[in-house]
């Protein structure tokens, strides 16, 4: 499924101003989108803050706002992802980045460390993994994935799950990430 920032994928430092609905306390917010993947993108506005959960996103000169799911909200950033994908190889298949077969081993944990899983990235891109470990669904969508070859924790947001398996979305971005 494209989205209306679909035009700006493959140019990590594009941004777009947006018209952001929050459909769930009818709020209008203008906002900027960066960090743009077919999965999500990054909103900043002074407004954020009015944003819940289910938005709209609509860029100058369309007539239709594309759905997407608010998954956390940290000063002035809210972070967004698009509708899932009815299968994840669907998804896979329209990828635009390359992804590499790894075997890694990694923790993933809640952003505040108190729920940690073991587990196994077996492929591996710039901007996102899939991962396989037991117990994915007991964490947040928003999470902290760590690796022996990285000194800090990664911030990490889960773009879809099922059984075992899950794809995140990574965000280099994030200003606030402690280790």
């Amino acid at each position: 499924m494209e989205h209306c920032l679909s035009h700006l994928l493959g140019q990590p430092e594009a941004t777009a101003e947006v018209l952001v609905v929050d459909f769930d306390n009818l709020a209008c917010v203008p906002a900027v989108a960066s960090n743009i993947s077919e999965w999500g993108c990054s909103l900043t506005s002074d407004s954020a803050g009015e944003l819940r959960k289910n938005i709209g996103i609509k860029i100058e000169n369309q007539l239709r706002f594309t759905r997407a799911t608010v998954t956390s909200v940290k000063g002035t950033v809210a972070s967004v992802l698009f509708p899932k994908q009815e299968e994840h190889q669907e998804m896979q298949e329209k990828r635009r980045e390359r992804r590499n077969k790894v075997s890694i081993p990694a923790v993933i944990s809640d952003r505040e460390g108190v729920t940690e899983i073991s587990g196994t990235i077996v492929d591996a891109g710039a901007n996102g993994c899939r991962i396989s470990a037991q117990g994915l669904t007991s964490l947040p969508e928003e999470i902290m994935l760590k690796m022996e070859e990285f000194e800090k924790p990664v911030l990490g947001e889960f773009a879809w799950r099922k059984d075992n398996v899950g794809g995140i979305r990574l965000i280099w971005d994030m200003p606030d990430v402690v280790g």
